[in-house]
């Protein structure tokens, strides 16, 4: 009988091994792992540089402006010129400590094919770049089926979520390894929970985030392993909901729901931690957790698509 218990023992504690490494793990990156985001300004001093791309609303112009707080100079992308001044004097007032911080631009449309790549990043080849967030991207909440969509918006829906991040790296990489030689590089993907779930209605928009979090693995084994390592890293960032004004259909601030502000400074906060995906926000993480490891697909797929029903329902309303 002693025996048996024993084993028993044993075979629990083997059982309860992976579950404890796990939330040491989750304990560590969450709540006692202190920032590490400083290792990335290193070069000549004053003039490190970060990218953010779709930097004039929510989750982009609050990274934007954190980068500011913590030393760097900024590379912002949009759509609308006039917008993204606005924008510029807007940080500018935000980060007043940061007066004299380099703040430069470039105008794109993402949801559109044919962009010169090349040229766009032309005019910033001599700076000194550590850090990437492509943050641009973003679906509808039109309700339409797949094939009650035009080409024109899968298209569009596919250059905005995968071409766009894809291309404007191959055009950066040269002056990131370069960079590299001086400290790490980090290259962020801001992805989706989308990705994970699939919810009906925006089967585009999940894939193509789908594929960003593929991208990041393909990319970061490129820079380690072969003929590397070069110092470039990627990282997925799994984003669930986020409090934004811009949204068709906004999501109260609550506790599952941080405001974009709150949200960049988890970003931030999660640089280098040395994982090739993380949730910027600890909810977020827990989340994901019971999404991907604890919940049936069944279930996930049904509670998705009754909280679509409800943004698709809200966004029509224009509430």
């Amino acid at each position: 009988m002693t025996t048996i218990v024993n084993v028993l023992a044993v075979l629990g504690g083997l059982l309860a091994t992976p579950h404890l490494c796990r939330i040491a793990s989750f304990v560590w990156l969450y709540f006692l792992r202190p920032s590490s985001i400083r290792q990335y300004l290193h070069g000549p001093q004053d003039s490190t540089y970060a990218v953010v791309t779709g930097a004039t609303d929510g989750i982009g112009k609050a990274t934007a402006a954190e980068l500011l707080r913590n030393g760097f100079n900024v590379i912002l992308h949009g759509r609308n010129e006039t917008k993204m001044k606005k924008v510029v004097e807007e940080l500018r007032a935000r980060v007043p400590e940061r007066k004299d911080a380099d703040v430069r631009y470039f105008i794109a449309d993402a949801s559109a094919g044919g962009q010169d790549f090349a040229k766009l990043v032309e005019p910033y080849r001599d700076l000194h770049v550590t850090l990437v967030y492509h943050n641009v991207g973003g679906g509808d909440m039109s309700g339409q089926r797949l094939d009650e969509r035009t080409e024109e918006n899968i298209h569009s829906l596919v250059n905005l979520n995968a071409l766009f991040p894809l291309f404007l790296n191959r055009a950066l990489l040269p002056q990131l390894r370069r960079s590299a030689k001086s400290g790490p590089v980090l290259v962020n993907f801001v992805g989706s929970v989308a990705g994970d779930i699939a919810p009906p209605r925006l089967a585009v928009y999940a894939a193509g985030k789908g594929f960003l979090e593929s991208l990041t693995r393909g990319l970061d084994n490129d820079e380690q392993f072969f003929d590397g390592p070069t110092g470039v890293r990627y990282c997925y960032l799994a984003v669930a909901a986020v409090h934004s004004d811009n949204h068709e259909a906004p999501i109260a601030t609550s506790f599952t729901t941080p405001t974009c502000e709150r949200f960049a400074k988890c970003i931030l906060d999660r640089a280098g931690c040395g994982r090739r995906r993380v949730a910027p926000y600890w909810v977020h993480g827990m989340m994901q957790y019971f999404i991907r490891e604890v919940a049936g697909d069944g279930v996930v797929d049904k509670a998705s698509a009754e909280q679509m029903q409800g943004l698709i329902t809200q966004a029509k309303k224009g509430i």
